[in-house]
This record gives C-alpha cells, sequence and structure tokens, in this order.
C-alpha cells in the first residue's frame, strides 16, 4: 500500500499503530522556515565535529542560507531552486528532505533527538542474516543497508528512511526506502517502535509530505552504541563551539551563538550542563547520565512548546532557533 497526499503543503503518515495511530491520514504542514532551518542545523550533517574541523563555521551558514534562498515563506520552492543544475538539485532535496523527516520525528512524533548514528564512535553493527525478510511493501534489502537515522523518544527508539524529492516516489522507490528501514533488528537490544519511510517533495505549490510504517517485524542487523555519546552528539554544536548568553535574543536560560545577522541558534543552559558535563567511566554512572537528560527534557515540554511562536522554533531537546531578520516568518497554521 501506498499513501497519497490529500493537498499541498501536507504530511500523509500511514500505518501507525498504538499511541501513534493519530499520525495517520492527512495533515496540514505546519512548519514554519524558521522550524527547517533548525532542523537542518541538526541534521544537516553526519558529524558537526569533523564539519567544524575540516570547514568551519560556516557550515551552519550555508544550510541558513539554503532554507533561505530555496524556500519561501509558505515552504514553496524557489524560481533559484527550481532553476538548479539537476544534479545540484538532488543534493538540495536531500538535505532538505533530512530536515523535513527531522520536523516530522520531533513535531509529529515528539521524539527528542533524530541521529545519524553512524558517526559515533561506539557503533558497532551486528551480521545480518543470508536472507532479511523485509516489511510489507518493501524490497529486500541489502546485507550491507543502513537507515539513515536512529529516533529517540524516551525509552523508545525509532528508525527512519528519509528522502528528499521533486516528484513523489515510484513503488520502486518506496520499496527500496522501506527495505532499508526494515534492516535493523534492534537497538542496543530493544526492537524499534517503528521503522519509518519518509519522503518529503519539494515543489513550487508546496511542500508535500509521505510517511509509512507498514506493519511487519524487521528482521536484519542488530546495532548498539553509547547511548551518553549520542546524546552528547545531540549538542555537539554548543559543545565544541564558544556560547555566549542569548538573554536579549532568547530570554534567560538559552545560551549559543547567532548564525548570521539576526539569526540566532541556542539551547537551554540546564539541558546542556547535564548532557556536558565531564563524563563519567562507570556504565551505570553513563546510562544515568542519559536518564537525567531525558527527564529535565521531559518536565521542561511544556516550557518549550511555550516557546514556538512566528519567528521562533523550539525543539523538545531544548534547542531554540530565533529568526529576526526583516520580513519575518509565517504565521504557523492550524491542523487540517
Amino acid at each position: 500500500m501506498s499513501a497519497i497526499v490529500a493537498a499541498v503543503r501536507r504530511d500523509s503518515a500511514l500505518n501507525f499503530t498504538g499511541a501513534l495511530a493519530g499520525l495517520n491520514g492527512s495533515h496540514s504542514i505546519t512548519a514554519t522556515r524558521a522550524d527547517i532551518i533548525r532542523s537542518l542545523l541538526e541534521v544537516g550533517y553526519r558529524s558537526r565535529r569533523r564539519a567544524r574541523q575540516k570547514v568551519g563555521p560556516w557550515r551552519a551558514r550555508m544550510l541558513t542560507a539554503m532554507a533561505t534562498g530555496y524556500l519561501d515563506y509558505a515552504l514553496n520552492t524557489t524560481q533559484y531552486f527550481r532553476n538548479l543544475e539537476q544534479t545540484e538539485k538532488v543534493g538540495v532535496s536531500f538535505l532538505l528532505g533530512e530536515a523535513f523527516s527531522h520536523w516530522f520525528a520531533t513535531e509529529r512524533m515528539n521524539l527528542e533527538f533524530l541521529l545519524h548514528v553512524a558517526g559515533l564512535d561506539s557503533i558497532a553493527w551486528g551480521t545480518a542474516p543470508a536472507s532479511v525478510a523485509a516489511k510489507e511493501g518493501a524490497s529486500t534489502p541489502s546485507p550491507k543497508s543502513r537507515p539513515d537515522f536512529v529516533g529517540f523518544r524516551q525509552a523508545e527508539r525509532h528508525v527512519f528512511e528519509s528522502k528528499g524529492r521533486i516528484r513523489r516516489p515510484a513503488v520502486k522507490v518506496i520499496g527500496k526506502a522501506l527495505g532499508q528501514a526494515s534492516a535493523l533488528l534492534s537497538v542496543n537490544g530493544t526492537p524499534p517502535t517503528t521503522r519509518c519511510a519518509t519522503f518529503f517533495m519539494l515543489k513550487a505549490s508546496g511542500t508535500e509530505g509521505q510517511v509509512i510504517d507498514p506493519p511487519g517485524i524487521g528482521q536484519g542487523v542488530t546495532v548498539t552504541f553509547d547511548e551518553l555519546e549520542a546524546v552528547r552528539a545531540a549538542y555537539t554544536f554548543f559543545l565544541e563551539g564558544e556560547n555566549v548568553d542569548l538573554a536579549d535574543a532568547m530570554g534567560e536560560d538559552y545560551v549559543g551563538r547567532d548564525i548570521e545577522t539576526g539569526v540566532f541558534f541556542g539551547v537551554d543552559k540546564k539541558v546542556l550542563d547535564v548532557a556536558g558535563a565531564d563524563l563519567p567511566a562507570a556504565t551505570d554512572a553513563r546510562r544515568g547520565r542519559v536518564t537525567e537528560v531525558f527527564q529535565l527534557l521531559a518536565h521542561r515540554a511544556d516550557v518549550y512548546r511555550g516557546r514556538r511562536e512566528e519567528n521562533a522554533s523550539a525543539g523538545l531537546d531544548g534547542t531554540l532557533l530565533v529568526d529576526g531578520r526583516a520580513g519575518g516568518i509565517r504565521r504557523r497554521r492550524s491542523r487540517a
């Protein structure tokens, strides 16, 4: 089965169950351009540390400029995007597709983090069986297939394969993406709550999304990693740079830096202090630190939701992007 998007600037989800069943159906995409900028800064490259070592802080400015230049305030593609050479357009679509997938995971599914775990130093992949039984509608994944992201929501783990495109995906493309999502059996010994294939189509008439979590049990490789390293990876933008107090731009308790004139990216200082404290050596202590971070985020979740405004994008991970440039950010639409 595949989902049909009913209207432009909408996302469509299929086959979610249990507490996530409310995602099924067609809904308005309520993201602002500030949301997409923040999501690009959080998932726009696999290793922030390596990116900063190689190319410096301009990478963040480039991602911000990408969202500003290629999407208008209503998240329609601009003429500049449509005039790109095809090969360049594919690369831009890939990154923007990841950003929209991050927005869906954190806004719609209430995940705290969506991470490229492949870049973690502690990563260890298990061996895939000779034949992997793919989920319904999926093609058989390659033994070396790996999904793009692992999502975190308290004790839950979610698997995502993300695709950014300019056209709706063919059945073969959907099957391949579902196959990649099927390739992960467990995350640190826990079966993923969902294994999602996400497709976001970038158009002049608006962005369309399609998210599928088909029934069936994924069978394939296992992956293990240090979850404290993963949590810290979510904050490396702040842990590896010089932060300043952003009280004037964001209010009290936020630190971070300006990306460019009028654009500020910050994080709740209390969360950063816990996540960035000296690393404990004992395994139990490291697990306790992870639990402490998630408890703090859960306690402050309503505060973060209350910070979402026309020009401010707040994440459940404690991050906040404020775009104070002239022209403003379009008002959020309510869900249909």
